[in-house]
């Protein structure tokens, strides 16, 4: 009889661990992630953005009843908000059995969603960690910046997503911010608010641009000047007007010829903490750079944004755009580290500040640059900075991996352990394993 007591007591407290294992994993869930694009977790960035969160969301996801997999994709990823931000309330609808709601919210298509606060609406048609998180600070974080991409004078133009001079793709990670992306033909006549941006003008402003710019900034507007070596001389006396002077040389970084690069594409090596208290992880490769300096203006207070690597040099001459072997000379070419962009707040009147973030380089915004390294933190990370003063600067959901399997770059350091640890030790103990039975074998 005393065996089976034990016996019985011995199940109920395996009963009751189990009991307990369970309701602590249902209150306290945790999950491992391991798939390739980090599917089921929550970028720092997202994160962020779910703290500016200021009021009550309301989610409606629809769906088709013979759509499955979709349905649980969105569920899974509106799940993930939910949990994270509890002002968020998130309600699944078949399009097809509620016809009133779908026309109430404009949705046509299976796996849209809308996202919605008080009065403000976002709807979202493709459904993804970017796009949900943009709808968020949309409708309920951070308003829309109507943003005014400047054309006519040779800039990159956002209207153009094909093009290797085009900034479609920059005017789309705009957006995705939170950025209403408009362009407008000359900057003789600018908007009241807002922010305008210059993104590598070619051919100079005529006087009246010039001075309706000027006048803008001045009177607490927001604006963005990318400026190649070489910029118009108009270009560079605004900039000038506000304590920003362009040096006009070529910046000089022979330690990207370890990216491929022939020697101009200039790393960014630190950004100001003051400005961007949480620099991103990739820094930014501008492809062809001039660097600039501050000089005191009345009613500025400017500070240096980026700065490139102290193995750096600025060529005064821009001699290297012609001789890719054109060597450093002492005493006339300056020594980095050099600053290569600057941000600059403008009294105005009213008590308002105008602000003006200048960059010694424009093609980091174009299609083909936009997603080298940290380029498009870069201009997400200035954009925000100029029209709203409070940056995201966390680190964004990465974009999914092509092909089947996922890229894995090893420090020689890593791969070394590795191979140690998987191959290297575990065949050595397999083999003293064999050769100590053998032996024994032998004796026995």
């Amino acid at each position: 009889m005393r065996p089976r007591l034990l016996l019985a007591i011995q199940a109920a407290a395996v009963v009751a661990a189990l009991g307990c294992a369970l309701v602590l994993a249902a209150r306290h869930p945790w999950r491992l992630d391991l798939t390739p694009e980090r599917r089921f977790t929550l970028s720092p960035w997202t994160r962020e953005a779910l703290g500016r969160v200021d009021g009550d969301v309301h989610v409606t996801a629809f769906y088709s009843s013979q759509g499955g997999a979709q349905r649980r994709e969105m569920a899974d990823l509106l799940g993930l908000y939910a949990d994270a931000q509890p002002r968020i309330r998130v309600e699944f609808l078949d399009l097809d059995r509620n016809p009133g709601a779908a026309r109430r919210l404009d949705v046509s298509e299976y796996g849209t969603a809308v996202v919605e606060a008080g009065a403000r609406r976002e709807p979202v048609p493709l459904v993804n960690e970017e796009t949900l998180t943009a709808a968020l600070l949309a409708v309920a974080g951070t308003p829309r910046v109507a943003t005014w991409f400047v054309v006519g004078h040779g800039e990159h133009d956002p209207r153009d997503a094909e093009g290797r001079g085009g900034a479609g793709a920059a005017a789309r990670a705009l957006a995705a911010e939170g950025f209403d992306v408009r362009v407008l033909e000359g900057a003789a006549t600018l908007p009241d608010a807002g922010l305008v941006v210059f993104a590598g003008p070619k051919h100079d402003l005529v006087p009246a641009e010039e001075e309706a710019l000027a006048a803008f900034v001045s009177r607490g507007g927001d604006a963005i000047v990318l400026a190649d070596p070489g910029a118009p001389p108009a270009v560079v006396r605004l900039l000038a007007r506000f304590g920003i002077e362009l040096a006009g040389d070529v910046v000089v970084d022979d330690r990207g010829r370890l990216f491929g690069t022939d020697g101009l594409a200039v790393r960014v090596a630190h950004l100001n903490e003051t400005l961007v208290p949480r620099a991103p992880d990739a820094r930014a490769l501008l492809p062809e750079a001039q660097s600039l300096r501050l000089v005191d203006r009345p009613g500025v207070q400017a500070d240096y944004l980026a700065i490139t690597p102290e193995d750096t040099w600025a060529d005064v001459d821009r001699r290297r755009l012609a001789d890719a072997e054109a060597p450093f000379r002492p005493g006339k070419d300056r020594r980095g580290p050099v600053p290569i962009a600057a941000f600059a707040r403008i009294d105005a009147p009213g008590g308002r500040e105008g602000h003006l973030l200048a960059v010694g380089d424009a093609d980091f915004v174009t299609n083909p640059h936009l997603d080298v390294l940290g380029n498009r933190d870069l201009l997400l990370a200035a954009a925000s900075l100029t029209a709203r003063a409070a940056p995201l600067t966390a680190a964004r959901p990465p974009a999914p991996p092509g092909g089947t399997f996922s890229p894995l770059a090893l420090t020689a350091r890593e791969a070394r352990a590795i191979l140690w640890g998987t191959v290297l030790v575990p065949s050595a103990l397999l083999a003293a394993t064999a050769l100590l039975l053998a032996r024994r074998a032998r004796l026995a």
